[in-house]
């Protein structure tokens, strides 16, 4: 196993974990508003990271880059509907199958030890249940759990034009200015420029980007059936986020099925490293 993709890997789970975080922390009001500012800080970390890896207009980067505008769309609507406790395992879940699926299937990757392999996936699903019921949110509804699937289902993909094309380090920028591009319609459409709103947004976008940056890296050194599962532990940083900060957790018995959840993805995650 690849240490450096390794440790991309994770560094990702850590700034998709908290991306949310800071629109979470100012409610998700208007969800058009907070995307088009999460563009602006997508371009804005895309720029310097553009002198290493070009500034070249890829195809297949801005493919991802709608691809992942539309997850995350949903992801906010997703968020303000039942919390980042409840939307994060589950995005998290429907990504991980996803990504492990385009991997065997289409990239044809391969595990040494494929039972193995599978069991990991198998733990990584079975612990965001745990996670996700152990959460308080004031507002649960159905709707807020098809959209976080479907960002999962959305977001599994986002990286799969970049990967087949050959183009996970040139199209970096590409994917980044298609998320801003997008974006910024969406931004006058709301017509609402409130600041710490849009301070929000674009430290979101920055640390979106991070992750993104880590992910790209840990796929190209590790392959995406091993990176992208271990990226998504980000929902354990979420799912944190939303205990210990925010406060979407009561009960001694939701604590324990909170610690025995993130136990089982963490196994997981260990598992697929080294299958």
């Amino acid at each position: 196993m690849n240490g450096i993709g390794l440790l991309s890997a994770i560094v990702s789970a850590v700034s998709w974990g908290t991306f949310f975080v800071p629109v979470r922390k100012v409610n998700v009001v208007n969800v058009w508003q907070l995307q088009g500012a999460t563009g602006i800080g997508v371009l804005l970390f895309a720029i310097p990271v553009g002198f290493f890896w070009g500034f070249d207009i890829i195809p297949g980067g801005l493919f991802s880059g709608i691809i992942w505008t539309v997850g995350n769309i949903l992801a906010l609507y997703s968020v303000r509907l039942i919390g980042l406790s409840r939307t994060s395992p589950f995005l998290a879940g429907f990504s991980i199958l996803v990504s492990f699926t385009w991997g065997i299937l289409f990239f044809n990757e391969k595990f040494n030890y494929m039972i193995l392999a599978i069991a990991a996936i198998g733990l990584i699903l079975a612990g965001l249940p745990f996670v996700s019921n152990a959460a308080k949110s004031p507002l649960i509804q159905k709707k807020g759990y098809l959209f976080a699937a479907a960002s999962g289902l959305i977001g599994g993909s986002y990286v799969i034009p970049m990967q087949a094309t050959h183009s996970l380090q040139s199209g970096f920028f590409s994917s980044s200015l298609s998320i801003f591009a997008i974006g910024i319609p969406l931004l006058l459409l709301s017509r609402r420029f409130i600041k710490k709103e849009m301070a929000a947004g674009i430290l979101s976008g920055s640390l979106f980007n991070v992750g993104s940056l880590a992910v790209l890296m840990a796929i190209s050194l590790i392959g995406i059936t091993i990176a992208y599962p271990i990226s998504q532990t980000a929902t354990l940083f979420a799912v944190s986020w939303g205990i210990l900060y925010f406060r979407e957790i009561v009960h001694r018995n939701n604590i324990l099925k909170v610690i025995t959840g993130a136990g089982m993805i963490l196994c997981g995650a260990v598992l697929l490293a080294i299958a």
